[in-house]
């Protein structure tokens, strides 16, 4: 008794599949990203020491991530140490 293989898939459907695979994480984080945004359009006011501007919120919360993932960058090799 012989078997034969399952046929191949081929075509733009099977490299969408694949393609999907591959990139599930980045896309749905992109979708998150997205809403996130549109969620949080609302102006916000910050007052820092002496200065004050309003700015959006989505704009607000991603530059205060983007300061604390260069203060870990930048203190990353400095674990353990005195």
């Amino acid at each position: 008794m012989t078997t034969t293989p399952p046929p191949a898939r081929d075509g733009i459907g099977a490299k969408a599949l694949t393609f999907l695979k591959q990139r599930w994480l980045p896309l749905v984080l992109l979708v998150v990203a997205i809403v996130f945004v549109f969620q949080n359009r609302d102006d916000t006011t910050i007052s820092f020491l002496f200065l004050e501007w309003t700015s959006p919120l989505w704009f607000t919360l991603a530059l205060v991530l983007v300061v604390g993932i260069a203060i870990g960058w930048a203190l990353r090799g400095r674990r353990g140490k005195p």
